[in-house]
C-alpha cells in the first residue's frame, strides 16, 4: 500500500566539506530503524568514500518517523562535487543547510544557498558540532541572520543547546517549553537559561506573528498564540520562506538529531504544499496523486554487474511495477521493473508509489538523469538541472592499444552517471577531452572507470590549438618533375596566395584559362594544397584565413596525373607561404568571473597578468560579474589560480572566442608553453 503525498517529506542535507550532513542523515536512519546511536557506512559506502573519508556523490535514504514517510538526499559538500547538490535542491521539498559551529558559512554553504534561493526551495538551517571548543550557538545565529536574513524573512532559533562545548547535554525546545536531555523529557526551562529563553521566544513569536494576518494581529493586540497556532505558523511560514528555523545539534553525540526529525516531520513541507515544477512547455505541474502520471530522474548509478539504476521524483500521478511509460526526449517506450525505495546502496521494494515520492528502477533502456518519464497520451517534460560549468579538463585516451572502445565506453557510463563530467571530441587538435569542475573531480571519475571497469586510461593536458596564417600576398610556383625511367611524372602549378579576413578559413579560386592545367587536374591541384596547409612552415600548425588563387601551369600530354598535379599544389602553397609573412595565431577565450565585490581588483590584476583585456564589470546582486578576453594558453592553471587568489570564493565561466596574431616577441614563449605541455603529456 503506497503512502499518500501528505505524508511524504522529501528533505536535502546542504553544506560544506566536514559540517556533518553525512552524521547527522546516518543519525537520522539509526533512530528510525529503532537503534540509539547512527547507523555507519550506509550512506557512503563506495570504497574512494571511505578512503578519502568524505562524501562523493549523492545518496537517498528512505525511513520513516511519526508517520511520514521522509527520503533524504545526502550530498557532498566539497565544491568539485557540487552538482549532486544543485541536483538534490531541485527535486526535494526542503532544503537542510548544515553548518559547524566552529566556522558557519564557507563558500560552498553560499553557493548551495544561492543555488536553492534560484530553486525556491524553502530551508532550515542546523547548527552542528556544538560539543566542539569555542562554539557559541547565539554568535552563529547572529551571522546566519546577517547572510541569509531578508527584508520579510526571518532566521530564528527554533530550539536552543542546553549547555556549551564539552558541556554540551540536551536541547530545550521553544515552542513546546520542554527540555530534552540524555534521553528524557523535562517540562522546564533548564536552570541559568530563562532569560535566554525569553528572548529567543520574543523573537520566534515575532516571526510567526509576521508570517500570518492573522497571527500579526493577535498578537499587536496582546493576545496569545496557541501553541497549535504557532506550529501551524511555523509551517507555513517555512514553506513560504518566511522563516528559517534554526536547531541545535552534536551529531557525534545523537544531541537534536530526534528534534530535527520532528520538525521535519511536522513543520517541513509536503510535496503538495508547493507549487514548484514547471514544465518545459511552461505549464504549472501540480503534485497531484490523481494527476496525469510525470516522473523525472535526477540521477543515474551505473553498476559493471547490476546494471543502471535511474533515481526518479514522482512529480505527479502514481505508478505500479511494470508501468509502461514513455520518454518524450528519446520518443523511446519504457516499462518499470521492480519499483524500490533506497536506503544507500539497499533497495527496499514497494507496490506502488505516489506523486511526491523517491523511488529506484532498475534497467530502463534508454533513459539519462534529466529525462522525464510519462504516459503516451500526455508528454511532459521538465528542464534539466544548470549545473556548473567545467573549469578542469585532460585529453584522455586507451593506455593500451586495441582497448579504446572499452575505454571510452566505461568513460561515458561514468559520464551518464556524473552529468557534471562533459566528454567532447576536439577537431581542432584531434583529442577526446574529459572536463569536470575541479582537477580532483574528474581524476576521480578516471579512478573509478580503472577499479570498475578495469581499463587503463592515459590522461594528460589538452592541448591548446595553435595556428597559422599569412600577412602578406605572395606568388609562388610549384613544379613537380621526376623521370625514373618509363612514365614520368610532371605537374606544375602557379598561384597567389592572400589573407583572408579572421574566422574565414581557407577559399580556393580556379583562374586558369587556356587549359594551361586541364580541368581534371584542377582538384588534384585543391587537395595538395588543402593538405599542405595542415602543417604551416612556423611550427607546424595548421594554416587557416587563407585564399588561394590558382592561375597558371603547364603539363605534359603522357607524364601529367593527379599525383603529380597534388604534388605540385603542395609545393606551391609551401613556397607561398615562406614569402607571404607567416605568423603564428592563439585562440582567445572569453572569460566570466563571478566575484564578491573586494576581490574585483586582485583578480582583474591576476587577468592582465596573463595578457588578459578587461571588458566590463557588471553588477549581479551582491557579487561582481567580471568579463575578460584572454589567450587560452594562460588560462591552463587558471581554476587552480583563481582558487588560490579568493580562496575559493569566486567562480567562473569560459566560452571559446576567436583568434589573434601572437605578437612576434612572445611567439618563442607561446611555442615553448605549449610544446611544455605536450612534453608533460608524454613522460
Amino acid at each position: 500500500m503506497a503512502v499518500e503525498t501528505e505524508t511524504i517529506r522529501n528533505v536535502c542535507l546542504i553544506g560544506h566539506r566536514g559540517s556533518g550532513k553525512t552524521s547527522i542523515a546516518e543519525g537520522m536512519i539509526g533512530l528510525a530503524s529503532g537503534r540509539s546511536g547512527p547507523t555507519s557506512g550506509v550512506l557512503d559506502y563506495t570504497d574512494e568514500e571511505s578512503e578519502r573519508g568524505m562524501t562523493l556523490g549523492m545518496s537517498v535514504a528512505n525511513l520513516g518517523w511519526k508517520g511520514r514517510q521522509v527520503n533524504v538526499l545526502d550530498t557532498p559538500g566539497d565544491g568539485g562535487f557540487v552538482g549532486d547538490a544543485f541536483i538534490a535542491q531541485r527535486v526535494a521539498d526542503c532544503a537542510i543547510l548544515v553548518v559547524h559551529a566552529q566556522d558557519a558559512i564557507q563558500v560552498v554553504t553560499e553557493r548551495v544557498w544561492r543555488r536553492g534561493e534560484k530553486e525556491g526551495i524553502p530551508h532550515i538551517i542546523v547548527v552542528n558540532h556544538l560539543d566542539r571548543e569555542r562554539t557559541d550557538f547565539g554568535a552563529v545565529i547572529e551571522q546566519l541572520k546577517g547572510r541569509f536574513g531578508r527584508v520579510g524573512q526571518a532566521v530564528v532559533p527554533l530550539n536552543l543547546p542546553i549547555g556549551s562545548e564539552d558541556g554540551l547535554r540536551g536541547i530545550y525546545g521553544l515552542l513546546t517549553g520542554t527540555s530534552f536531555v540524555d534521553g528524557e523529557q523535562r517540562a522546564e526551562i533548564p536552570e541559568g537559561m530563562e532569560d535566554e529563553v525569553e528572548a529567543a521566544k520574543t523573537q520566534l513569536f515575532e516571526a510567526i506573528a509576521e508570517s500570518d494576518d492573522t497571527l500579526l494581529e493577535k498578537y499587536l493586540e496582546g493576545e496569545e498564540i496557541t501553541t497549535e497556532e504557532a506550529f501551524d505558523g511555523i509551517r507555513k511560514g517555512i514553506a513560504e520562506g518566511l522563516i528559517i528555523p534554526v536547531l541545535a545539534a552534536s551529531a557525534e553525540r545523537m544531541i537534536g538529531i530526534d528534534r530535527l526529525l520532528d520538525v521535519i516531520a511536522g513543520s517541513a513541507p509536503s510535496p503538495s504544499d508547493l507549487q514548484r515544477w514547471i514544465s518545459e512547455e511552461g505549464d504549472p505541474v501540480p503534485c497531484d496523486p490523481d494527476g496525469p502520471f510525470a516522473a523525472y530522474v535526477f540521477k543515474t548509478y551505473v553498476d559493471p554487474y547490476a546494471g543502471r539504476l535511474s533515481v526518479l521524483r514522482i512529480v505527479g500521478g502514481r505508478c505500479r511495477s511494470d508501468e509502461a511509460l514513455t520518454n518524450p526526449r528519446t520518443g523511446s517506450s519504457e516499462r518499470l521493473g521492480g519499483i524500490s525505495h533506497l536506503v544507500g546502496k539497499d533497495r527496499e521494494p514497494v507496490d506502488e508509489a505516489v506523486a511526491g515520492d523517491i523511488i529506484a528502477v532498475a534497467k530502463l533502456r534508454d533513459t539519462a538523469t534529466f529525462d522525464t518519464l510519462c504516459k503516451p497520451e500526455r508528454q511532459i517534460t521538465f528542464e534539466p538541472v544548470d549545473l556548473p560549468e567545467p573549469t578542469a579538463a585532460f585529453a584522455v585516451g586507451a593506455k593500451a592499444h586495441g582497448e579504446e572502445e572499452k575505454v571510452f565506453d566505461a568513460i561515458r557510463r561514468m559520464v551518464d552517471e556524473d552529468p557534471s563530467l562533459k566528454l567532447e571530441r576536439t577537431e581542432a587538435t584531434g583529442e577526446d577531452i574529459l572536463a569536470g569542475l575541479v582537477q580532483m573531480h574528474v581524476e576521480l571519475a578516471l579512478e573509478r572507470v580503472e577499479h570498475r571497469y578495469g581499463v587503463e586510461v592515459e590522461a594528460r593536458p589538452p592541448k591548446v590549438p595553435l595556428m597559422e596564417t599569412v600577412t602578406n600576398s605572395a606568388q609562388a610556383q610549384g613544379r613537380y618533375k621526376k623521370q625514373t625511367g618509363g612514365r614520368g611524372q610532371f605537374g606544375d602549378a602557379r598561384i597567389e596566395l592572400s589573407p583572408l579576413p579572421r574566422g574565414s578559413g581557407f577559399e580556393f579560386e580556379n583562374a586558369i584559362v587556356g587549359g594551361s592545367i586541364p580541368r581534371q587536374f584542377i582538384p588534384a591541384v585543391e587537395k595538395g594544397i588543402v593538405e599542405a596547409m595542415a602543417g604551416g612552415s612556423i611550427a607546424g600548425y595548421p594554416v587557416v584565413d587563407v585564399k588561394v588563387r590558382l592561375h597558371d601551369g603547364a603539363f605534359h600530354s603522357v607524364d601529367s596525373s593527379e599525383n603529380a598535379f597534388k604534388v605540385a599544389g603542395s609545393m606551391a602553397f609551401k613556397n607561398a607561404v615562406e614569402k607571404a609573412h607567416p605568423v603564428l595565431l592563439e585562440p582567445y577565450v572569453k572569460v566570466e568571473v563571478l566575484t564578491p565585490s573586494e576581490l574585483v581588483g586582485d583578480i582583474m590584476g591576476d587577468l592582465s597578468s596573463r595578457r588578459g583585456r578587461p571588458m566590463g564589470v557588471e553588477q549581479r546582486g551582491e557579487r561582481q560579474i567580471i568579463q575578460a578576453e584572454v589567450p587560452q594558453i594562460e588560462m591552463l592553471t587558471y581554476a587552480r589560480d583563481l582558487r588560490s587568489i579568493t580562496g575559493g570564493r569566486a567562480n567562473f565561466h569560459v566560452e571559446q572566442g576567436h583568434y589573434e596574431e601572437v605578437p612576434p616577441n612572445l611567439v618563442e614563449k607561446v611555442l615553448a608553453a605549449n610544446e611544455r605541455e605536450e612534453e608533460r603529456a608524454a613522460s
